[in-house]
């Protein structure tokens, strides 16, 4: 029984360090780009989930670090394509048409629609109603410090929604402040464990 208590601790220190660092999306987002035409952005699934409706960008606020070792995790579902489903990552919520959209190409990940930009090795999403998970090893198209994280869910044309749900973690634990548990936290979670393993003996 000790070993297994022994076992027990260890695989629960070593998972709580491997921890991949999961976007939370209950803050607030700012419009990106003057892009927020129409419909509703919000937290969903007690805010992992990032639901899009209508024809919006939006951006979340960091920093966000991305190295040459991060790779994204990126859960996407649509219920109805538009024109541009993705992500990708700013220093601020303006969309300069030199800065962003030419030069900065390599900063964009889209996932799926019927248009095209950014970087395009994920394009895939083709299936409506279907979920498709996504490995993005962003650190090998750009790397730095971003102080946003942009989504897309795009639709221009007048009268027709797009939907987009994106839920995203992070292989890189700098990539963004989460609060995680600390060392004390798992002290004292293997102490209530050999508690409770005393009192089963008894």
């Amino acid at each position: 029984m000790k070993k297994l208590i022994a076992a027990f601790i260890s695989l629960f220190a070593f998972s709580v360090n491997a921890a991949v660092i999961s976007l939370d999306f209950s803050g607030s987002f700012s419009d990106y780009g003057n892009q927020f035409e129409n419909g509703q952005v919000e937290a969903t699934n007690g805010g992992a989930n990032l639901t899009m409706n209508g024809n919006n960008w939006v951006a979340f606020e960091g920093p966000f670090v991305i190295e040459q070792d991060t790779i994204l995790e990126v859960t996407f579902f649509s219920s109805l394509l538009g024109e541009l489903h993705g992500f990708g990552f700013d220093n601020d919520v303006i969309f300069d048409s030199q800065d962003d959209y030419r030069d900065g190409a390599n900063r964009y990940f889209q996932l799926g629609g019927t248009q095209t930009f950014g970087v395009q090795d994920f394009n895939t999403y083709q299936t409506e109603n279907t979920i498709e998970t996504f490995f993005i090893n962003v650190g090998s198209f750009v790397t730095g410090t971003f102080n946003y994280i942009v989504f897309i869910n795009d639709q221009d044309v007048e009268g027709v929604d797009a939907n987009s749900v994106y839920s995203i973690s992070a292989s890189n634990s700098n990539f963004t402040s989460v609060s995680e548990p600390g060392i004390l936290s798992i002290l004292l979670s293997s102490l209530v464990i050999l508690f409770a393993s005393r009192r089963l003996k008894g």
